[in-house]
């Protein structure tokens, strides 16, 4: 198997690493790089706008690279309870694939702050913490570091890579690859 260039659309380096290590499980290799992306909204609300710029900073990242690799986290609403939910999005020439992270809810006042800025800016003035999403991110500081933003990155790319390569051929009349 190659080991495809993987150009993704942020210099985060929990967004990277996070990808690194999913190309890492899927190719037994990584070649990674970032790539500035700019002019997107701060903080996408509803699955279709964070699936939607995923796309776009992963369109924006492939030129150059086998792979153009979108990550983004977003709010969404369900039943008036706020979820965190992060969407990668992966560009190969004419295919594309995107998967998703499990979600987390986080309380409706923090969602409603973050709208009007970034969900790590709106947790890090609660708390006093710095640039929380290039760290643990705030699945870390609510785990208590079990589970924290790398993992949910290393998942939806996991999961938009598995959409990208597809199931496997059927080979036999059996219906065994």
């Amino acid at each position: 198997m190659t080991c495809p260039s993987a150009a993704v659309g942020s210099s985060n380096p929990v967004k990277l690493e996070g990808v690194r290590e999913a190309y890492e499980l899927i190719y037994s290799c990584a070649r990674v790089t970032p790539v500035a992306v700019s002019g997107l909204p701060p903080q996408p609300v509803g699955l279709e706008e964070t699936r939607r710029l995923a796309m776009l900073r992963a369109s924006l990242a492939s030129r150059g690279a086998d792979h153009g690799v979108g990550v983004e986290s977003g709010l969404f609403s369900v039943s008036g309870s706020w979820y965190v939910i992060t969407f990668t999005c992966v560009v190969a020439g004419s295919s594309s694939a995107c998967g998703a992270s499990p979600a987390f809810e986080v309380p409706e006042e923090v969602a409603r702050e973050a709208m009007s800025s970034e969900l790590d800016e709106a947790v890090g003035r609660r708390y006093g913490l710095k640039d929380i999403g290039s760290a643990q991110g705030i699945i870390g500081l609510m785990t208590e570091g079990k589970v924290i933003r790398r993992d949910l990155v290393r998942w939806a790319t996991l999961m938009a890579l598995a959409g990208l390569r597809g199931l496997p051929r059927l080979t036999s009349p059996s219906g065994k690859p």
